[in-house]
């Protein structure tokens, strides 16, 4: 393929993010099905740069000088089981990116030179990830403001802890709060954006390494983290990655309201099954309890931005049971207002207007979450309904 195709096509991708309509739970592909984005409703980003099996034949290796190619052994697999976890506590998806090509044909958590090698023919494959991420943010930028986004890598280091990536290295880490808080450490990092507005004002040295840092949470949880409160920093001589090009590309150093945080985890959490999905049970709890600490008031309660009925009362209105296995009952209607039932992938599944009361029967309805949103001309609001 030419230079100028792979421009022209390049472009015509980049369009197509930008233009798309994109659904919560549905899944895109980019070129040849080789990266995969299935889109969210949460103001969180999954990435998985590095766990891919794919090695097709047309895609030549990259067989750069000092360029790694091995593969992080079992990220696919836990961003994958991660996101089931999200899903299955809250009824709504973190946006996930997973590059399927193996890290011989495409590193894709580097410049596009280094990432493909110089290699033109796999370059739209770069560009495919790297502009579902910013799909992705965008969206997340849109419908909450902020957001969080996750770069799952694994490393083979000797020490067995987890490694939190905010693009501070060993040596920042190993200066004292107050240093740390101080110019340039405090602009380097990748957590920039929550740094200046998180909900209870912590300093910056609190959000690496304090008590509610993603560290320390995590390791309360009973997996070893750096930095955290117990171990703040590496020691001199010990091998740490503090994040890279995603991290740098994606998080709010260099302006925005998303924030990055780089997760390497080591291999005694990833090689087997059962060690993945309990970490990656973990994992989850704390992506959102930190969400909720540090970004989003009760976002236990708001997941995916929507209001509770009960909770605002608004003009007495009342949905019942919930949940619910056969019958919804809308009660509480003084003027003309309008119902829409939505699946959790945001398709209607029906909607009237509503004089004073209103029954759906959800019988025929497969179990799940669904979204009933109702409007007045004075007030709208919307709530989620489990049909078990």
């Amino acid at each position: 393929m030419k230079q100028i195709e792979i421009v022209i096509l390049t472009i015509f991708i980049a369009l197509q993010a930008n233009t798309q309509n994109y659904i919560p739970g549905q899944v895109y592909y980019g070129n040849d099905s080789l990266i995969e984005y299935r889109c969210g409703n949460l103001p969180i980003i999954l990435s998985s740069p590095h766990g891919g099996y794919d090695t097709p034949g047309s895609l030549p290796d990259r067989n750069c000088i000092r360029c790694a190619t091995g593969r992080d052994s079992y990220t696919q697999e836990l961003t994958r089981q991660v996101e089931a976890s999200i899903f299955y506590k809250t009824g709504c998806r973190p946006h996930v990116i997973i590059n399927k090509l193996h890290r011989i044909k495409l590193d894709a958590n580097r410049e596009i030179i280094e990432a493909t090698d110089s290699n033109l023919v796999t370059e739209p494959y770069w560009h495919d990830y790297m502009n579902f991420i910013d799909t992705a943010s965008n969206i997340v930028s849109r419908t909450h403001t902020k957001g969080l986004f996750f770069d799952i890598h694994g490393h083979a280091h000797t020490i067995q802890r987890l490694e939190i990536g905010l693009l501070l290295n060993g040596t920042n880490l190993r200066l004292n709060d107050s240093a740390l808080n101080s110019s340039p450490y405090n602009t380097k990092t990748s957590i920039l954006s929550s740094r200046f507005n998180n909900l209870n004002s912590y300093s910056h040295a609190e959000m690496v390494r304090g008590e509610y840092s993603f560290g320390s949470m995590i390791q309360r949880k009973g997996y070893p983290a750096v930095p955290s409160d117990s171990i703040p920093a590496p020691l001199v001589g010990e091998p740490y990655f503090g994040g890279g090009y995603n991290t740098v590309r994606f998080g709010s150093r260099n302006g925005g309201t998303i924030d990055a945080i780089q997760i390497e985890s080591h291999q005694g959490v990833r090689f087997t099954s059962s060690a993945r999905i309990e970490y990656a049970d973990s994992l989850a709890n704390v992506i959102l309890e930190y969400m909720e600490k540090h970004y989003f008031a009760n976002f236990s309660q708001n997941y995916c931005g929507i209001t509770s009925i009960e909770k605002n009362k608004i003009e007495n209105w009342k949905v019942y049971p919930n949940p619910t296995n056969d019958i919804l009952m809308i009660s509480g209607i003084t003027k003309k207002t309008q119902y829409s039932l939505f699946n959790i992938n945001g398709q209607l599944i029906v909607s009237g207007n509503i004089e004073q009361n209103e029954k759906i029967d959800m019988s025929d309805f497969p179990s799940g979450l669904y979204i009933i949103k109702l409007k007045s001309e004075s007030n709208s609001v919307s709530l989620r309904i489990i049909k078990e």
